[in-house]
C-alpha cells in the first residue's frame, strides 16, 4: 500500500512538473504573440502613407529679396554756392521739372541779361547789314562827298578865321565820338578780364575795337584840319583830298552792298553771342536742382543759408511708381529661368495681394554664397498693383512657374529616394504589412510631388516608417 502511494506521489510530481513546464512555455508563447501583435500595431500606426493618384503638377523657382525703386536720382549742385532756398521736404511727391532747391545766383542772372543784350545787338547789326543801305544812307554819303569837295575848294582858296572855328567844332565832335567808343571798349575789356566766364565773343570785341580805331582816325583827321586851318597851311589841301577819297570809298561801298566776308562776320558774331548766352543760361541752370522724373523725395541734405557742396547729393529722389528686386537663385534653378518670364511676387507686408512682374535680367557671372554657386536675377514689377502701399526695402518672395504637366501619376517627394551614384529613383511602397522600394522613372518634380512615368501606378500606397532614425528615403 505504501509502495503504491510512493509510486503515485512520484508520478504526480513528474506530472505537476510537466504541467508547470507546459504552462510556462504556453505563457511565453502567448507573451511573444502579444508583443508581436503590439509591434505590428505600432509599426502600422507609425507608417506615413499616401495613395498615389493622378493630378496636375506645377514646378516653380522661388527666391526672396527686398523691393527697390525702379529709379533713384542723387541730385547734387554742379557749382559751389550758398543755398538760397530748399523747396521740398522728405516724403514730398514732386513732378518732373519741378524746382527742388536753388543757390543764390544774382551774378549769374546778370550775366544772362548781358548775354541777351549782346545777342540782340549782334542780330540787329546783321539785320542792318543784310538789309543794305537805305536811300537816306546813300544821300548822306553823297552829301559827305559834296562837303569834302567843297572843303577841298575852300582849302584851295585858303582858310580864314571862320573856317578855323568850324574845323575846331568838327574836331571836338569827332574826338567826343572817339572818347565814348574808347570808354565803352575799355570797360568791356576790363569786365571780360575780371569775369572770363562771362566774356563777350571775341568777334564782338574785334568789331568794337575797329569802330574805336575808325573814330580815332576821324578825330585825328579833324584835328589836322583844325591845325591846318589855324595856320592857313597849304597842306590842308592834301587833307581835303584825302577826305574826298574817303567819302568816295564810303559811297561806293554803300552802293555795292555788303560783301560775303561781312555777311559771314555778321553770322559769326550772332553765333558767338548765342553760344555765350547758352553758356550763361547753363551756368544759371546749374544753380537749381530740378526733378528729372516724377517721384518722392527720400532725403534732403541741404539747408537754406548754408554752403552747398558739389561732392555729395543735396537731394535724393525715388521713382516709386515702379519697383524691382534682385534675388539670388542657385545654379540648378537659374537654368530654368529666362528673360521675360512671368513672375508672381508676394510682399510680406501684403500677403493677400500678390503682384505680377517679369524677369528682366539674369546675371552673366556667378557669385559664391557660403561656397554655393548662385546668380543674381532682376525682377521688375508691372505698373498695376497697390503701388501706393509699397515701400522701398519691403521683403518679398518671387515665384516663377517653370513647367506644368496635367493628369499624371503623382508620388509624394517624402517617399522617393534617389541613388546619388547612379541617379536611379526609388519609391517606397506598402504591400500588406511589408514596405519595399521599387525603381521608378520620374518626370517633373514640384515642391511636394513628383511625376511618376513608370514603375508605380495610380492606387499604389506610398509608405515610410516614421519610427526609423531617418525617414525611409531622403525625399530627393
Amino acid at each position: 500500500m505504501s509502495a503504491l502511494l510512493s509510486f503515485l506521489r512520484a508520478r504526480w510530481g513528474w506530472l505537476l512538473a510537466a504541467l508547470l513546464v507546459a504552462g510556462g512555455v504556453a505563457g511565453w508563447y502567448w507573451y511573444q504573440q502579444v508583443q508581436a501583435a503590439q509591434a505590428r500595431t505600432q509599426a502600422l500606426a507609425a507608417l506615413r502613407t499616401e495613395t498615389l493618384a493622378r493630378g496636375d503638377l506645377t514646378a516653380t523657382v522661388s527666391a526672396t529679396g527686398a523691393l527697390l525703386p525702379r529709379r533713384q536720382a542723387n541730385l547734387a549742385f554742379l557749382i559751389p554756392g550758398t543755398t538760397e532756398a530748399v523747396l521740398v521736404q522728405e516724403g514730398d511727391a514732386v513732378k518732373a521739372g519741378q524746382v527742388l532747391a536753388r543757390l543764390k545766383a544774382a551774378d549769374l542772372q546778370l550775366a544772362v541779361a548781358q548775354a541777351e543784350d549782346a545777342l540782340a545787338i549782334a542780330e540787329l547789326r546783321r539785320k542792318i547789314l543784310l538789309a543794305g543801305p537805305s536811300a537816306d544812307d546813300i544821300a548822306i554819303a553823297e552829301a559827305n562827298l559834296r562837303a569834302a569837295n567843297a572843303a577841298a575848294g575852300e582849302a584851295a582858296r585858303g582858310a580864314g578865321p571862320q573856317e578855323a572855328e568850324i574845323a575846331k567844332l568838327n574836331y571836338d565832335s569827332a574826338y567826343e565820338d572817339f572818347r565814348k567808343l574808347n570808354e565803352q571798349y575799355n570797360n568791356l575789356v576790363d569786365f571780360a578780364q575780371r569775369n572770363p566766364q562771362f566774356a563777350p565773343p571775341q568777334e564782338t570785341l574785334d568789331t568794337l575795337k575797329a569802330n574805336q580805331e575808325a573814330a580815332y582816325y576821324q578825330a585825328e583827321i579833324a584835328r589836322l584840319q583844325w591845325e591846318q586851318a589855324k595856320r592857313g597851311d597849304p597842306g590842308a589841301l592834301t587833307v581835303a583830298y584825302a577826305r574826298i577819297a574817303q567819302a568816295k570809298a564810303q559811297l561806293e561801298q554803300l552802293r555795292l552792298g555788303p560783301t560775303e566776308l561781312q555777311k559771314r562776320q555778321a553770322d559769326l558774331s550772332v553765333e558767338q553771342a548765342q553760344l555765350a548766352l547758352d553758356r550763361a543760361r547753363q551756368q544759371l541752370a546749374r544753380a537749381e536742382l530740378r526733378a528729372p522724373f516724377d517721384g518722392v523725395v527720400a532725403r534732403v541734405n541741404v539747408k537754406a543759408g548754408e554752403p552747398a557742396g558739389t561732392g555729395t547729393p543735396a537731394i535724393v529722389l525715388l521713382d516709386t511708381t515702379r519697383f524691382q528686386l534682385d534675388v539670388t537663385v542657385n545654379e540648378v534653378d537659374v537654368a530654368q529661368l529666362a528673360v521675360g518670364q512671368a513672375v508672381s511676387v508676394t510682399v510680406d507686408a501684403l500677403p493677400d495681394a500678390p503682384l505680377a512682374g517679369r524677369v528682366e535680367r539674369l546675371a552673366p557671372t556667378a557669385t559664391l554664397v557660403g561656397g554655393a554657386v548662385n546668380y543674381t536675377v532682376r525682377v521688375v514689377l508691372d505698373e498695376a498693383g497697390p503701388a501706393q502701399a509699397l515701400r522701398s526695402g519691403m521683403s518679398a518672395t518671387v515665384q516663377v512657374t517653370v513647367a506644368q504637366v496635367a493628369d499624371v501619376v503623382l508620388a509624394p517627394n517624402w517617399a522617393i529616394r534617389r541613388d546619388r551614384q547612379t541617379g536611379q529613383a526609388y519609391l517606397s511602397l506598402q504591400a500588406g504589412e511589408t514596405i519595399t522600394e521599387v525603381p521608378i522613372d520620374t518626370g517633373l518634380r514640384g515642391e511636394s510631388y513628383t511625376e511618376v512615368k513608370s514603375g508605380a501606378a495610380e492606387g499604389d500606397v506610398a509608405a515610410v516608417s516614421t519610427q526609423r532614425a531617418t525617414p525611409f528615403g531622403d525625399g530627393g
